[in-house]
């Protein structure tokens, strides 16, 4: 019964690590979904634009994949950075998601 016992407690940990993983992950996604819509509007419009890093450093920190599903509206589709640094941001941080909860 000891080990049922700590099994549960470490299961109940993975699952409070999980959540507190995924609170960076939807807010940056969010944040860097609105960012490149936002930047697309204003390239349409001619207005002022969210500046290239912005839109990285939100990929970095956690939103490149929803980033990356943004670019749908055809947005930054030219920039190398974007089209190769999103996706490999995205699988970085799936990889390291998949380490943090084993």
């Amino acid at each position: 019964t000891g080990w049922l016992r700590m099994s549960r407690a470490n299961s109940s940990r993975k699952i409070e690590m999980e959540k507190y993983l995924l609170i960076p992950l939807v807010l940056f996604s969010v944040l860097g979904s609105a960012a490149a819509v936002k930047d697309k509007n204003a390239a349409v419009r001619g207005a002022e634009r969210v500046p290239e890093a912005r839109l990285l450093l939100y990929g970095l920190l956690g939103g490149a994949a929803a980033e990356f599903a943004v670019m749908a509206i055809r947005h930054k589709t030219r920039k190398k950075r974007f089209m190769l640094g999103l996706p490999l941001m995205a699988a970085a941080h799936f990889i390291l998601f998949l380490f943090l909860i084993k």
